[in-house]
């Protein structure tokens, strides 16, 4: 036998294993640690940074209100000269305005040149320009007493617009009159701080969700809003001024910290992806396995050297142990080690000692097997002869119950198109009796009248009567009515010609299968159908007309329901109208199960649809339904629950067996007792739906 997987080389395996699982172990632990040491740190830095941003927005903008208030204090006297002292030191406010309550009208204002010259501005810019780009939202200034926005403009510099109320009191400080202050402050100071943030992103903005510093200049001045963004909607849900979260944002993980600001009319958000924030991670975990590989290739070379010094006594064992399968019996193995080893290859050399012995006293017994072999051999030549008897008469006894399953098949297969064709023969029937016999009588009583009215006078006295007028409609004589009962007779019997031409055919095209079915069962070989491209909903129509006969009878409705754009499939027509009349008569017994217990007249409905290119035909009725304990029963083969006369358990099987046939299946769907059980068949659409080939 030749060595798959030796010794030495499981070692190998098992120690590099153990070493990489030790390695792995270590790396997974190692990195949730610092992994979750370098969350809190980003969250503590994220924190630590809204917070002192917030701070410094909370200090600078408190300060930039006081001095409006001032400015509106002084503009309305001869203080106003002052007004320039008052913004000379404050660099980051460019521009002040007072307005009237309405907004309409600026009463006094302040400007710095510098700053407009230094950007290239036009004298109107602050006046006009943004305003038009970026309007001033007086409404929440009056309201609320201050507001906050984004007033950079797609050609100029990075502003915020600030605006405050001052009401004007007079001597006893009785309100009187309402103004709003309105001014622009540089936010350089603030945009290179948040350019100095490289893990995280620093955003601020109002409580309607204006950015109003970024360091993209892009966002500014696209006007971006963040009332979407996870981290502003918790900042503005939250009841603390300062908080960190992880969210998800666009299916990213994302580390967050707001702080709110101007009474929570601001707010600072700073988020950092985990990807970028656990960078580090990753790349500790890199370098670890590449450490790693370098252990387990150290520990591997060395598990070598010591693997070797373990097998080759084993090496030894094997080679003796192959000589002794190809029979060599007098060898021995020679272990000069003192371990496990040596006392393996004392017991092997003893075993072989032990088959040698057992090998010298088998070759006697089979000497002894030999003879008894050869009386034993008589003895079941003798049994064989009575053997083939037996297996002779099974074969016989086989052939006859196959002959009892196939005459049972012909039996039922035959009874479906013979019970239409007898239902049928029995509504011509009573058609002859119930309308033919009396046009029949019709046209004696005319003749007889004409023959004896000619019999006693020729034919003078027969045109005599003819003038006379009708006992039935005075209105005309005896021949016009003569004339309408014949011409009335006539369109009668040619309807009832055309109708018993129907029926003729039908009868014709039901003894037909029939004897299709015979030849079939004759063959006693599988099935050869003559597949054809039909439409099926064609072939339905048929079924139901072959069917109509004994559902009416009962006074049951079918209902067509065809939805499938596409019905041609490749089928043999009889096989097929075979299979679902089957079905059909098992859903109009299970109708006439239902009346019997409910005293309801049920339906039966046919309904098609296009699933996938594969035609599904469905089978519903409101029957007795079928017992969970059958359902998974009702394709065995001579399974029913119905008496001898009424069924013999062939019919599904044998429909299933001619969809199956064209590629396709019947399966059972539900059934809910009294309500609907339904079946479905399935059947590969024909790759050309050439309408010209169907049925």
């Amino acid at each position: 036998m030749k060595v798959g997987f030796s010794i030495r080389y499981k070692f190998l395996v098992v120690m590099s294993l153990l070493l990489a699982a030790c390695v792995g172990i270590y790396l997974l632990i190692a990195v949730k640690v610092f992994k979750s040491d370098k969350e809190e740190l980003v969250f503590d830095l994220n924190k630590s940074q809204v917070s002192n941003l917030a701070s410094e927005l909370d200090t600078q903008f408190e300060g930039i209100s006081d001095k409006f208030k001032l400015f509106a204090v002084l503009s309305s006297g001869p203080q106003a000269r002052w007004i320039g002292d008052l913004f000379a030191n404050d660099s980051d406010v460019v521009f002040v305005s007072l307005y009237k309550k309405n907004g309409a009208e600026i009463i006094r204002k302040y400007e710095s040149k510098n700053f407009r010259e230094t950007y290239g501005l036009k004298s109107e810019y602050f006046e006009k320009d943004i305003s038009q780009e970026r309007p001033v939202p007086f409404s929440n200034i009056l309201k609320n007493g201050d507001a906050i926005w984004n007033a950079t403009t797609q050609e100029g510099p990075p502003l915020i617009g600030f605006g405050r109320s001052v009401v004007v009191e007079d001597g006893q400080g009785v309100a009187i009159d309402q103004m709003a202050v309105v001014g622009y402050v540089k936010i350089d100071r603030i945009l290179k701080a948040l350019s100095l943030v490289k893990l995280s992103e620093i955003t601020i903005a109002n409580r309607e969700g204006e950015i109003l510093a970024h360091p993209d200049a892009k966002t500014l001045k696209e006007k971006s809003l963040i009332i979407s963004n996870p981290l502003f909607l918790a900042a503005m849900d939250a009841k603390t001024k300062t908080q960190v979260i992880n969210f998800e944002s666009q299916g990213e993980k994302v580390l967050g910290a707001f702080s709110k600001t101007k009474g929570g009319k601001a707010v600072v958000l700073a988020q950092a992806s985990e990807a970028d924030a656990f960078f580090v991670v990753s790349q500790l975990v890199e370098r670890s396995l590449i450490f790693s590989l370098m252990i387990i290739t150290a520990a591997f070379l060395a598990a070598v050297l010591l693997s070797r010094s373990l097998t080759e006594p084993l090496a030894q064992l094997v080679e003796r142990m192959s000589l002794v399968s190809q029979g060599d019996l007098t060898t021995q193995i020679p272990i000069s080690t003192k371990d496990e080893t040596a006392v393996l290859a004392s017991s092997f050399n003893q075993m072989i000692v032990d088959l040698k012995q057992s090998r010298d006293q088998l070759e006697e017994i089979n000497r002894d097997l030999d003879q008894k072999v050869k009386e034993r051999t008589q003895q079941l030549e003798e049994q064989n002869h009575k053997v083939k008897e037996a297996q002779e008469a099974l074969i016989r006894t086989t052939r006859l119950a196959s002959a009892g399953e196939i005459a049972g098949r012909a039996a039922h297969e035959v009874l479906n198109p013979l019970t239409s064709l007898l239902t049928r023969v029995g509504i011509m029937e009573r058609k002859i009796k119930s309308e033919m016999t009396p046009q029949l009588q019709v046209l004696t009583d005319i003749s007889h009248a004409w023959e004896k009215d000619f019999s006693h006078g020729g034919f003078d006295l027969l045109v005599e009567n003819w003038k006379k007028p009708s006992t039935v409609n005075p209105e005309m004589n005896l021949w016009k009515e003569d004339l309408e009962n014949i011409h009335g007779l006539e369109a009668q019997m040619q309807t009832q010609f055309s109708a018993l031409h129907l029926d003729t055919q039908f009868l014709i095209k039901e003894g037909a299968r029939i004897n299709k079915i015979i030849n079939g069962m004759r063959k006693l070989s599988n099935i050869r159908s003559d597949k054809r491209a039909h439409s099926a909903h064609e072939i339905l129509k048929d079924c139901c007309h072959i069917m109509a006969d004994l559902f009416q009878q009962r006074d049951y409705k079918i209902l067509q329901e065809f939805h499938s754009e596409k019905d041609t499939v490749m089928v043999d027509r009889d096989e097929f109208v075979q299979a679902i009349t089957n079905m059909m008569r098992n859903s109009l017994q299970a109708l006439h199960e239902a009346e019997i217990q409910s005293g309801k007249k049920g339906s039966l409905r046919l309904v098609t649809a296009l699933v996938k290119g594969q035609l599904h035909i469905y089978i519903e009725d409101s029957g007795v339904g079928v017992s969970p304990e059958n359902q998974n029963r009702l394709f065995e083969s001579q399974f029913t629950t119905k008496s001898p006369d009424e069924g013999t358990g062939l019919g599904l099987g044998i429909s299933r067996r001619f969809v199956r046939g064209y590629g396709g299946d019947i399966e059972f769907v539900s059934s809910e007792p009294l309500q609907k059980t339904v079946f479905k068949i399935h059947l590969p659409i024909a790759i050309a739906n050439n309408k010209g080939a169907a049925a």
